[in-house]
């Protein structure tokens, strides 16, 4: 619930940061020239956020748990020294190849636009550094069991860069979308670093070398890692290639949907997953298999529960949403007709996107580096094959690439039960399917009240009456829901008072 709720503030603020993008940008020639610089800092700094921590918590985890205090701050010093110069070296190597690859991202840009992307990707590189940085500090917070700040430091970056696009972008235009992520991605630095300093006693030392087991498999892990985030870059290359030959604004709606559907399934799976990885870490490392799988049961419970009327309210109020989300300056009502299509089809994949999502700390949990390695060649691999077949063979616009997703995530999730990864089968036991079925009755259930209230209430005219239409209906169905569960016997009022008064340790 902690990193729910502070991960909910920097969900929305991030969502908030496109948003005021979008108010000056539209979608234009402007916002593609943007989006496409900002797409391997950005891919960079998102895969340091999304998958950091299932190294390195595991890592900080297993030293605290077998090692001294010496041992785990050397650890520490070791990930912060490695990171600083590798980090550095790919800002240093994609600065000075920053035009070649905006050309291979975009081939279908005009001269100009090719230029100006190519300048502000040079500066926007840099970012990742304390972009880096700041997630060595957030695991290790998140490793000791601290998950306010950790869970909650993308909030304040988000707010510099949104001040900084609203007061500056008159006079610095594009650049001051830059200056904002400098701010932004230094503040948060500071913020978790400070409290890194305050709750422990650091003892960092200037160190390159580690030759215990933990060592050995955070240097195996982060090679995983390492090759899984290029495989992804290639993704994300590919389907800008793809988008630049569409209508203008197709790249940058495509862009914001899929940015959307990554920070709700970070907000209801990778939530419950960050606060599991820890528990999950030590039970492995106390090679205590019942927790384990308990554990791993109980993080799945959550996290299926909270996606799934989720997914359903994006769905059924798609248009509203983008209308809310977007619609205001040089958003117009076009623009948001398009977004509403390219979010409605990303949101197909909610579900499936989201339990890869938490399975994937539970392989690094496991230390099974090397099966999410295969794994996301897999879903990589299958992603670019459908995004080709339908864009390029059935011609289907910017709604294939979306849809490409939704498939291979689909197969990935079939291929995961198929092969049992990770002992997958020993976890889908019959309780977990039960709860999993109630879960389905009770969104659709929610679904039919949505409809229901959709018919009783007048469409809202204004961007006031829209929001609170959607308070309405959402609050209908997530009573409706929550009512089902119950009703259903999946969980009592009883549980969740105890909940509340467990200790943080249990």
């Amino acid at each position: 619930m902690v990193v729910g709720f502070f991960s909910l503030l920097s969900g929305i603020s991030g969502i908030l940061v496109e948003t005021s993008i979008a108010a000056y940008l539209g979608l234009s020639r402007s916002s593609d020239t943007f989006y496409v610089a900002y797409t391997i800092p950005y891919a960079i700094a998102n895969l340091l956020s999304a998958t950091a921590q299932f190294s390195l918590v595991p890592f900080f985890a297993a030293l605290e748990a077998r090692h001294s205090l010496e041992d785990q701050w050397k650890g520490f010093s070791y990930a912060v020294n490695l990171t600083f110069v590798g980090l550095s070296v790919v800002a240093l190597l994609g600065a000075a190849l920053a035009h070649w690859v905006i050309l291979g991202i975009a081939p279908g840009f005009t001269a100009a636009q090719t230029e100006l992307s190519t300048q502000l990707c040079r500066w926007l590189l840099l970012v990742i550094i304390p972009a880096g940085i700041a997630e060595i500090f957030r695991s290790f917070l998140f490793s000791q069991q601290r998950f306010v700040l950790s869970s909650g430091a993308g909030f304040f970056r988000n707010i510099v860069v949104i001040l900084s696009v609203i007061f500056l972008f008159r006079r610095y235009g594009l650049y001051s979308i830059v200056l904002g992520y400098f701010g932004g991605y230094f503040l948060q630095l500071a913020v978790l670093g400070g409290q890194v300093l305050v709750t422990s006693q650091v003892r960092y030392t200037l160190t390159f070398r580690g030759s215990s087991s933990a060592f050995r498999n955070l240097r195996g892990s982060g090679a995983y890692q390492l090759g899984g985030a290029l495989a992804w870059q290639i993704v994300t290359v590919v389907e800008r290639i793809i988008a630049s030959f569409l209508a203008p604004g197709t790249l940058t709606a495509l862009n914001y949907g899929f940015k959307i559907l990554t920070t709700m399934a970070e907000l209801l799976a990778g939530s419950v997953g960050t606060a599991s990885l820890p528990a999950l870490s030590r039970a492995v490392a106390r090679s205590a298999q019942a927790e384990e799988r308990r554990t791993f049961a109980n993080t799945l419970h959550i996290g299926f529960a909270l996606v799934l009327p989720v997914m359903v309210f994006c769905l059924m109020l798609d248009r509203n949403i983008m209308r809310l989300v977007f619609q205001r300056g040089n958003f117009t009502a076009e623009a948001t007709a398009l977004m509403s299509k390219v979010f409605f089809c990303y949101c197909l994949s909610l579900v499936f996107y989201s339990f890869i999502r938490v399975f994937t700390f539970y392989l690094f949990a496991r230390n099974e580096a090397a099966a999410f390695f295969r794994l996301s060649l897999f879903l990589y691999a299958s992603t670019i094959a459908f995004d080709l077949l339908y864009v390029g063979v059935l011609r289907l616009g910017a709604r294939g690439i979306p849809l490409g997703l939704l498939t291979s995530s689909f197969l990935t999730c079939v291929l995961v039960y198929q092969r049992n990864l990770a002992a997958w089968r020993e976890v889908l036991d019959r309780e977990l399917a039960v709860f999993a079925a109630k879960n389905c009755v009770g969104a659709a259930l929610a679904g039919i009240a949505v409809w229901a209230l959709r018919i009783w209430v007048r469409t809202p005219s204004s961007a006031w009456e829209n929001f609170l239409y959607l308070c309405l209906l959402c609050t209908a169905g997530a009573v409706t829901y929550a009512s089902a569960l119950v009703a259903s016997g999946a969980f009592t009022i009883s549980q969740v008072a105890l909940m509340w008064r467990q200790p943080r340790d249990s």
